[in-house]
């Protein structure tokens, strides 16, 4: 009875088992179909076929943790106006599968403001370098965007608008504004973006050129930023000197150890608000303005630029002037440098008066202290009275004579002051060989008629 009963659960259970040996989920296969997901949303129609053109789709679907930045079929019609080659819509599809979940609580708790993803481009080998590589930013007010890495003149392109579908930890797929990248400039793309977008496009452009650690800073620094979105629209326009990554890392340390006020002003010193040309920079020579200053509070925070030859250099705080090593972008009424240093603010870190400098140190004893009292010389049995039992007026005592031995031909003769010239102590315990002595002869020169008489 047992063994029927048996036998009867393994013809129930065996063909279960062979059924989720068989599924894809056992074998680590994604349980998601992109094409599937972007069917019942007509308006990325345009962007799935480009995804099946190109195989990324197959890709996509043969992955797990994984996002997909979808655009729109507006902005998928304006790369078909551009008639691409099919490795180059294959490069820009490519770009927008990042290799890592990014939902849309992920993308509001990334540490920092700034984050980096590997794009299935970079997977493909193809990628020079680091051309694969998605820099994340998340700005002020928690505006994301996508930039492609490396060295790039391009504005950036692609902002986070909203999340089409989120299956945790195995598939995002997220609208963005814009292309991350495309051969050309997109038709009917608008020519500028409006003031407040300054800010944020100002940071991507940084980020693009090797100096993204500064621009992560900028991003993860809120007044700083705010700063930047009212000053980025100024009409003197704005002068930027921007440290390069490696000068950013070996600061980070000490940035982290400053308060907030003063990490917003390193940050503001690296700013002049004018637009400065690569040739008014050098004739500078003089100090400047810079965003921190704020006269109304008694901050200067000036920077001071001057020419050396061809070489612009920037004098702070520094042992050393930092040195202008590319010109990012100049042409009115923006002007960014590469620099090869961060800026340090004299008010922060020269003892300067700013509003974070030490206070003054104690004053420093003399040079030449005055010689330290010599107490007269007084008998051994007498005990050495403390400070603070002396009398305030001690009775002035003639020095007790001392007797000296005359001096034999093998002995040259002492010297008056050379025992005056020892220590205290010293003058203490001669005094009292001295009398031991004095008291000995006497003894001896009484004994002597004594002995005579005798």
């Amino acid at each position: 009875m047992r063994l029927a009963g048996v036998v009867a659960a393994s013809a129930v259970l065996l063909p279960l088992l062979l059924v989720l040996a068989t599924s894809p989920s056992c074998h680590g296969a994604s349980s998601h179909k992109i094409t599937d997901i972007l069917a019942v949303h007509p308006n990325f129609t345009e962007f799935s076929a480009a995804l099946t053109s190109t195989g990324a789709a197959a890709e996509i679907d043969r992955r797990n943790t994984i996002t997909v930045l979808a655009v729109d079929n507006a902005v998928m019609a304006q790369l078909k106006a551009q008639k691409l080659q099919p490795k180059d819509l294959e490069h820009v599809i490519y770009l927008h599968v990042l290799l890592d979940y990014f939902d849309a609580t992920k993308l509001g708790s990334i540490q920092g403001g700034f984050a980096q993803a590997t794009s299935l481009y970079q997977a493909t080998g193809k990628a020079q370098a680091s051309e694969g590589i998605v820099n994340i930013t998340v700005f002020r007010g928690g505006r994301v965007a996508f930039a492609l890495s490396g060295p790039s003149n391009a504005l950036p392109a692609a902002f986070y608008q909203k999340s089409i579908q989120e299956a945790p930890y195995d598939i995002a797929v997220l609208q963005v504004s814009a292309p991350i990248w495309s051969p050309a400039p997109l038709a009917g793309a608008p020519a500028a973006a409006p003031p407040p977008d300054a800010a944020p496009r100002l940071a991507d452009l940084l980020f693009k050129n090797g100096c993204g650690g500064f621009a992560g800073l900028l991003a993860s620094t809120a007044d700083a930023a705010a700063t930047f979105e009212r000053s980025a629209g100024g009409a003197g326009g704005l002068t930027i000197f921007c440290p390069g990554d490696k000068a950013v890392a070996a600061f980070n340390p000490s940035f982290k150890n400053l308060s907030a006020d003063d990490q917003v002003a390193l940050l503001l010193y690296h700013v002049v608000a004018a637009h400065y040309s690569a040739q008014s920079l050098k004739a500078i020579n003089g100090d400047v303005n810079t965003l921190a200053t704020d006269g109304s509070r008694g901050y200067k925070y000036n920077l001071t630029v001057h020419a050396d030859g061809n070489t612009v250099k920037l004098s702070s705080a520094s042992p050393s002037a930092a040195k202008v090593t590319k010109t990012l972008v100049d042409k009115a009424p923006l002007a960014v440098y590469l620099i090869d240093a961060v800026l340090l603010p004299r008010e922060l870190f020269n003892n300067g008066q700013g509003r974070t400098s030490p206070a003054p140190a104690p004053a420093s004893s003399p040079a030449h202290p005055p010689p330290p009292a010599i107490a007269p010389a007084s008998p051994p049995a007498h005990a050495h009275t403390p400070p603070d039992l002396a009398p305030a007026v001690a009775p002035v005592i003639p020095p007790t004579p001392r007797r000296r031995p005359a001096p034999t031909p093998d002995t040259p003769a002492a010297s008056p002051d050379a025992e005056d010239s020892q220590p205290p102590a010293d003058q203490k315990n001669n005094g009292a060989r001295d009398t031991a002595s004095w008291s000995l002869g006497t003894a001896v020169a009484a004994a002597v008629p004594v002995i005579v008489l005798l």
